[in-house]
């Protein structure tokens, strides 16, 4: 008997425990999912991860508003974690976890205040990490978790100098919403909410008000890191904020007229509210967002009608915010915008859940397991979301194929421009963090480069200039030329194209191999095929190919590349897989750009049917005709399996 009454004395009365089961609940279910890699995802979640992979272990600065708070405690984290032996990129997740986790134990604490049973909190603050943003943003390298305790933080604090007046609390909410808008502008949306909860007490705020202005004049004071890391020589700053004046404009800096577009009108307005409720409904489903916000109104029954607009102003404004944040898509900055929407609902569901019970003889513990069927239901719901981005590999086969020319294999230096996002922040923290398996660090020999580099010079230095192949779909062959005059391209391993002010293959750089005459003025020099494994483990051909150019030629040839079952083909049956292509080099380089003598490396991939008996594979170029005929050179054949 004494020992179940010490269990209920537990449930009903000790506030603490609940904050601490809650808070580690949400550690457990963070770390279940967290990312431990470089990030390759191209999820809307992820669009910042990679450079904040990079950033905090070099003590770096990040996008604008550059974050400073969070890059300072989050380097400060990384770099201890590191010393224990945590990859810079799991030490970055885990700092975002920390937060998340604290974010969820204020949350517990912050329904408590509504006199609401510790089960229920922690059940209502869990759904809340449950919720796919919360949860995303918490397994990844974001600063959207920071945010989060900022939000609940500054609600907690409000809301309890609102029923004390102490100057105490004064000062700590005047501490924490100063940080949160320093940190995340958006915090600010949370004025009319804290307004509401601490006018009442005007006049504790006239008699504390010189010290909390002390306090929040402290918060743009965090922007003297951003300079001081510059003046120490960081290796990793965004947006050079060596000069007062450009850390003022990204302490000033709000990101609006980048990301907000106002509607024009009514139907507009309410399009874009529908859309902003469709994103904060796929983190909770459509139910529940509407239950938690509706539970709201659990206050009224309780008099606390103040309280009830103060939590509908702290979810209102975010909404519509949410609405106007738009780039044609739903991107990262939409998705941390109803941030406190969803976590205003999950305390709404508990506020509601705590109602029933209050309201039956049963229903308390009826209303619990319904909310935690809802717990469940979220997570089995949204852990496959989550692991979809936090363990996709896609950062890996960036690194690998990069590794091709790493070391570049003529000993000729070599600098690697990658596009600034998931291509460049893979290879930066390859060649920073990791190690091959023998131990060396990896992509050795190469200057990894972004696209603002200066390429003339990288030329004239000497170095070879390589890049992705899909670099061309937003840098076009026209962005090259407009920073190098006219260029000759190449390509120097599968999908990497190199970009040079002369031909960069030479005679001594062509293999032996068959060759073949086109009888167009073009030649095949040599030809190999090889063989190696796709993604998925099919068999995957790699035909490499060394163009030659007699004689200049106006006119512009396509390339096919087929695996055929039987040589010549018989017939479109035949024809078991092709590469065709509309130019050389992955379609970019014409062929009426080729200088006579200029020899044109290329790279083609045949994936190999299942259940199939190729024979050979067969290389040729064409044209059409006025009339719209195919016009094709001279075959070569490779016998599938060798050259």
């Amino acid at each position: 008997m004494v020992a179940r009454r010490g269990i209920v004395d537990f449930v009903q009365r000790d506030k603490r425990a609940w904050v601490a089961i809650a808070t580690a609940a949400a550690c457990l279910l963070f770390l279940s999912t967290f990312q431990t890699v470089v990030n390759g995802s191209d999820s809307p979640y992820t669009t910042d991860v990679g450079e904040i992979q990079n950033a905090l272990p070099r003590w770096g600065t990040i996008h604008w508003t550059a974050y400073p708070l969070y890059t300072f405690l989050g380097s400060l984290f990384v770099t201890l974690l590191r010393w224990v032996g945590v990859a810079p990129a799991a030490g970055a997740s885990l700092f975002s976890a920390l937060w998340g986790a604290v974010s969820v134990g204020l949350l517990v604490v912050l329904v408590q205040e509504f006199d609401v049973p510790g089960p229920l909190a922690a059940l209502g603050a869990l759904v809340a990490a449950a919720s796919t943003s919360v949860w995303m943003d918490a397994s990844l390298a974001e600063v959207h978790t920071l945010t989060v305790a900022f939000t609940v933080a500054t609600l907690l604090l409000a809301l309890r100098f609102g029923r004390s007046g102490e100057c105490r609390d004064l000062l700590l909410l005047a501490l924490a919403f100063s940080q949160g808008v320093a940190h995340q502008r958006a915090v600010l949306f949370l004025a009319p909410a804290v307004a509401v909860l601490v006018l009442a007490q005007w006049r504790a705020i006239w008699r504390g008000l010189l010290p909390a202005l002390g306090l929040c004049l402290l918060a743009p004071l965090t922007y003297l890191y951003l300079p001081l890391r510059v003046w120490q020589g960081a290796t990793w700053v965004f947006g050079s904020p060596g000069t007062w004046q450009r850390v003022v404009s990204m302490l000033l800096d709000n990101r609006a007229e980048r990301i907000i577009s106002w509607p024009e009108g009514i139907a507009e307005w309410c399009g874009r509210i529908q859309r902003a409720f469709a994103v904060t409904a796929a983190d909770l489903s459509p139910v529940l967002l509407v239950l938690g916000l509706l539970g709201l109104f659990a206050l009224a029954f309780r008099e606390r009608g103040r309280e009830l607009l103060a939590l509908t102003l702290a979810w209102a404004p975010y909404l519509l915010l949410t609405g106007a944040v738009w780039i044609g898509r739903v991107g990262d900055a939409q998705l941390a915008a109803h941030l406190p929407v969803t976590v205003v609902a999950s305390v709404g569901l508990a506020l509601l859940a705590d109602l029933l019970g209050r309201r039956a003889k049963w229903g308390r513990t009826l209303a619990t397991l319904v909310l935690a069927g809802a717990l469940l239901f979220l997570c089995a719901l949204n852990r496959p979301t989550v692991l979809g981005v936090t363990r996709d590999t896609s950062a890996e086969s960036i690194i690998s194929t990069a590794e091709q020319v790493a070391p570049p294999p003529d000993d000729r230096p070599a600098t690697f421009m990658a596009l600034w996002g998931n291509d460049y922040w893979a290879l930066a923290y390859a060649q920073a963090f990791q190690r091959a398996e023998t131990g060396a660090r990896r992509l050795p020999g190469l200057d990894v480069v972004d696209h603002n580099a200066d390429f003339r010079a990288i030329l004239a230095r000497g170095d070879r200039l390589l890049t992705f192949s899909r670099t061309f779909y937003l840098r076009p062959l026209s962005w090259w030329e407009q920073r190098l005059g006219n260029v000759h391209l190449s390509s120097a391993a599968p999908e990497i194209v190199e970009i040079a002010l002369t031909p960069p293959v030479t005679p001594a750089d062509v293999p032996p191999g068959p060759a073949l005459d086109l009888e167009n003025g073009l030649w095949i020099r040599s030809a190999q095929v090889s063989q190696g494994l796709d993604s998925v483990g099919g068999l995957r051909l790699v035909v490499t190919v060394y163009w030659q150019a007699e004689v200049p030629t106006p006119l512009d040839y396509s390339v096919a590349v087929h695996l055929v079952a039987h040589d010549p083909p018989r017939g479109a049956q035949d024809v078991l897989a092709q590469a065709d292509q509309s130019h050389p080099v992955y379609g970019l380089y014409p062929t009426s750009r080729w200088r006579a003598g200029e020899i044109v490396g290329d790279h083609y991939f045949l994936e190999v049917p299942d259940g199939v008996q190729p024979q050979a594979v067969r290389i040729a170029l064409y044209r059409t005709d006025g009339s719209g005929e195919f016009l094709n050179s001279p075959w070569l054949s490779l016998p599938f399996g060798g050259s």
